[in-house]
């Protein structure tokens, strides 16, 4: 076959098929198309669209993520979703509707079905999921499967292009403070999705701590979050590990709540765990939205002994899920002293902070904060800041609200630096009967606490006491 036969060969000629006016038209380069070859030709265009092929889309975003931008890519496209029951060696299995929280109001949930659908014009179904795609991956992936005739391909694929298209602009995640749920072994729970923080109650004008603290998280934290542009300027990275310790009741749980709303106002996405054993699940999602903090509470609880979760938890911050990432991880631990000392090695963590009780001048800063306009601006606090100097945030707003018992019976609408010092001398008085009753413990009670740590694990008793003071 010469060339020119090559040319002119219709049934080797990928011919496109255009619907156009009310005339057939047919090709003229490089020669005029017989009507044979066109037959020929719309006959094979009719083999290849009929002929069956496997589709199978993933969408890489959080799961429930991707179920939301599913149904508002179908309800863009088509008006309307619309779910069928999935056939089944068993019978027909009903479509399964799980309800997305989308923002922090009540009204704020979508139901996202996951199964079988049906789209106009299109006689196979079209089933959803969520699903790992290899066991080397643990993260869960959406995805859109069908069997459909080839005709139909480029309607898969105008969906999921446009599931991807509002995941990637209009995430109900990215640049929200969000709760993440994991179960016992750290993974997600797919039937409690994650929940919206409300941040509007904290922000940085609630968080007071020594000036010599406060100036710590403002710079190892905040900046970063703030800051974006010109720490990449000063090619300073966001991805960091920081690690709050200090005793219980000193106010770590109050910074997650200031970082939250930090975040959302700089358009970074804040990640609570439930549990620090989520960790790398926690940072899985993170890397997801790009920039992130994720803060997870009591560390000790997985980094005591140099076992597997120890060695995991410091692969993880590490950076072997984040790296490279714009990804900031805050831990906290009531009990540094628990700690691995490999975790707290200098590299590992970028900084660590540690949070105590407030001091003099701080505790004055306190009480003003709790007490509001029911302290005048010119009151002296020496006497009452004298007394409560070293307590805890939460012990101190209790002294405010003891010490509003003596404004009441004074018939008064301002507090006094009297009020609030009897209420120090009750709360001192009730503090050190609970720490006498604990530091007297018979060698009986000794051995049963020794027997439980054994039997159950480290570390849970000391915490749940610290938690009842």
């Amino acid at each position: 076959m010469n060339l020119d036969e090559q040319i002119s060969n219709w049934n080797k000629l990928d011919t496109k098929i255009q619907y156009t006016g009310k005339t057939i038209t047919l090709p003229s380069d490089p020669e005029n198309m017989p009507i044979q070859a066109a037959i020929n030709t719309l006959e094979r265009k009719l083999d290849e669209e009929n002929t069956t092929v496997l589709i199978h889309e993933i969408i890489n975003a959080y799961p429930h993520d991707a179920a939301v931008a599913f149904v508002k890519a179908m309800v863009k496209i088509y008006g309307w979703t619309s779910s069928v029951p999935t056939p089944g060696w068993w019978g027909n299995s009903p479509p399964i509707f799980i309800s997305v929280k989308t923002g922090k109001g009540h009204g704020d949930v979508m139901q996202c079905p996951i199964g079988s659908f049906r789209l106009p014009n299109v006689e196979d179904l079209i089933t959803t999921s969520i699903t790992k795609i290899n066991k080397n991956d643990p993260k869960l992936y959406f995805t859109i499967r069908a069997e459909v005739r080839q005709k139909f391909r480029h309607i898969l694929v105008e969906l999921a292009t446009e599931c991807r298209r509002i995941v990637q602009e209009e995430s109900i995640y990215r640049g929200k403070a969000i709760l993440l749920n994991v179960d016992e072994e750290g993974h997600l729970n797919m039937n409690v999705p994650p929940d919206f923080m409300d941040t509007s109650a904290v922000g940085e004008e609630n968080l007071i701590f020594n000036a010599d603290i406060q100036a710590q998280i403002e710079t190892n934290i905040l900046v970063p979050i703030k800051k974006q542009k010109e720490c990449a300027i000063h090619n300073i990275p966001m991805k960091r590990g920081i690690l709050l310790e200090g005793p219980y009741g000193t106010g770590k749980s109050l910074t997650a709540a200031m970082v939250a709303r930090v975040c959302e106002q700089n358009n970074v996405t804040f990640i609570l765990l439930n549990r620090v054993q989520g960790l790398r699940t926690a940072l899985e999602l993170a890397v997801r939205f790009g920039h992130s903090v994720v803060f997870s509470e009591d560390i000790d609880l997985i980094a005591q002994d140099r076992d597997n979760k120890t060695n995991d938890l410091i692969l993880v911050i590490d950076g072997v899920v984040s790296k490279n990432s714009p990804v900031m991880t805050i831990l906290t631990t009531n009990h540094v002293e628990k700690l691995n000392p490999v975790i707290l090695r200098p590299g590992r963590l970028d900084a660590i902070i540690s949070i105590r009780e407030p001091d003099k001048e701080t505790v004055q800063k306190l009480i003003r904060h709790y007490a509001g306009k029911l302290i005048d601006d010119d009151s002296d606090l020496s006497r009452s800041g004298k007394e409560m100097a070293g307590q805890i945030p939460a012990t101190i707003r209790e002294c405010v609200e003891r010490a509003k018992l003596g404004m009441i019976g004074r018939g008064a609408e301002t507090l006094t630096d009297h009020d609030l010092s009897i209420a120090a001398l009750t709360m001192k008085n009730h503090l050190a009967l609970i720490n006498r009753k604990s530091n007297k413990k018979s060698q009986a009670d000794i051995l049963a606490k020794s027997l439980h740590s054994v039997v159950h694990g480290n570390g849970h008793d000391d915490e749940e006491e610290s938690a009842n003071i």
